[in-house]
């Protein structure tokens, strides 16, 4: 798969409303490349859980194909509610990534895809020998954290 251009065509749409895509528009192919190169690809399949509230897991998850839902599982461990749907070109995970917290929703896929695993380990050792990308990295994942928490507040407030 050539998550190059998923990930660099994604930065470009200007129909994205949601604007939660990874941009890095600076970034060249070798700059991607490198990044895709500390990853480790996970296929999934649409109805397969891709991430269960309350799980230690620290690893961001790129999304390189596919499309994911983000909700959360009420007490009767029945009722779901959707919050966000996240499509190619975005990340998931990233709150679990920055706080070392367990997961605090669980994310289902929509259809089949794909997500590039980044661990902790290999995003430092990336850190070691990439530090400007791993600023301009980390700059990105914080613009779709304040955008997400913005959504949230918007949904809170009606």
């Amino acid at each position: 798969m050539d998550y190059v251009s998923i990930f660099s065509r994604c930065g470009n749409d200007s129909g994205n409303a949601e604007g939660e895509y990874l941009l890095l528009p600076g970034w060249s192919e070798q700059e991607w490349q490198k990044l895709f190169a500390t990853t480790t690809p996970r296929p999934f399949k649409a109805g397969e859980f891709v991430i269960q509230r309350g799980v230690e897991d620290r690893s961001l998850y790129l999304v390189a194909a596919g499309s994911v839902e983000v909700g959360v599982t009420y007490v009767d461990g029945v009722s779901i509610s959707p919050l966000a749907k996240i499509g190619a070109g975005s990340v998931i995970g990233e709150q679990s990534f920055f706080d070392g917290q367990p997961r605090s929703a669980n994310v289902w896929a929509m259809t089949d895809g794909e997500l590039l695993c980044l661990t902790q380990e290999k995003f430092h050792q990336l850190a070691e020998t990439e530090p400007k990308l791993i600023r301009e990295l980390l700059f990105a994942l914080g613009r779709i954290l304040s955008l997400r928490l913005r959504h949230t507040t918007f949904r809170a407030r009606r």
